[in-house]
């Protein structure tokens, strides 16, 4: 079966790794139905079916597989922020009820995007993404299990800050953990490919970014990469770790009573997890982080070139 004969449903599709899977998928020639959650135009989805529909509900998802023949599902699932009871409703129960309806359908092949930080579980995020695992792998359906290192943007969240001309903030020394982290684009290239690859079935694969200079960094060194494209004076600030651990723990607290520090409560844990723990994987794919900055940096610049000409 040729790939334009095959339909692929892609779930999570509005996520950073989700869209660019959506844009590999339709490269490849498959037949890609991309999953949303309203009817809200989104370039990404160029040459796909977008379809409204609600992954936590068994409902809507069997309703969308009557619709259609589905050959395979790819999915990018993932609760970003949230509380401990988020993390398990979208990694673990949504993602299961996909494949749950999914295998009543006679799908061929689920592809999950995981995590490599699941290798050293203390997190909700980490604990929900290996129960999915588990249930994938004890499912019957063949399978790929991605898990990926860190993604660019972990990086370039300070980047807008230090243009404004502020710090770059650090963890303790900021060179505790070693990343060669992975573009959305190779990594995208990777799930897809999971599809038709024979030797990708039924394997949990751990990815990295290449092994090469200027893609094995500390967090403290891509923080010196971005002032150094950007033809600045490095300035990092250095956050003590106790401090960082009184603010989880303070919000922590505080989180007992509302949503919202509950939530950043978890998002410094996750945060302080990737700066202490080395997060190195086979390397995979072409793309660096340096290149990434070198891309950034002109982004902005065409942007200031482009608002100055507005002006």
């Amino acid at each position: 079966m040729s790939n334009k004969e095959k339909t692929i449903l892609i779930i999570g599709a509005t996520g950073y790794i989700g869209g660019a899977v959506v844009q590999q998928a339709v490269k490849d020639g498959y037949r890609v139905i991309a999953v949303t959650r309203s009817a809200k135009e989104d370039t990404r989805f160029l040459g796909a079916e977008a379809v409204v529909a609600d992954v936590a509900d068994p409902a809507s998802m069997e309703q969308l597989f009557n619709h259609h023949k589905i050959d395979a599902v790819i999915s990018c699932l993932a609760c970003r922020s949230g509380l401990t009871e988020d993390f398990f409703a979208i990694d673990y129960h949504a993602t299961l009820n996909v494949l749950n309806v999914g295998k009543q359908h006679g799908i061929s092949k689920f592809i999950l995007l995981s995590a490599i930080c699941t290798r050293k579980p203390e997190l909700p995020l980490q604990q929900a993404k290996l129960l999915m695992e588990d249930e994938l792998i004890r499912s019957g359906v063949d399978y790929s299990i991605i898990r990926p290192t860190a993604y660019f943007w972990v990086f370039d969240v300070q980047t807008p800050m230090i243009e404004k001309g502020r710090p770059g903030y650090v963890v303790g020394s900021g060179d505790q953990a070693v990343h060669n982290p992975i573009s959305k684009e190779d990594l995208a290239e990777f799930m897809v490919d999971c599809i038709s690859d024979p030797e990708r079935r039924n394997r949990i694969f751990v990815l990295g970014g290449p092994e090469v200079d200027g893609n094995v960094v500390t967090y403290k060194e891509s923080l010196e990469m971005i002032f150094k494209q950007m033809g600045k004076e490095p300035k990092i600030s250095r956050i003590p770790r106790w401090v960082a651990m009184g603010l989880i723990r303070f919000s922590g607290f505080l989180g007992l009573f509302f949503r919202k520090p509950g939530i950043f409560s978890l998002f410094l844990k996750n945060t302080l997890y990737y700066l202490e723990n080395d997060m190195r994987a086979p390397g995979y794919g072409t793309m660096t982080l340096q290149q990434h900055i070198e891309n950034k940096d002109r982004e902005i610049e065409t942007t200031q070139t482009l608002r100055t000409i507005k002006e």
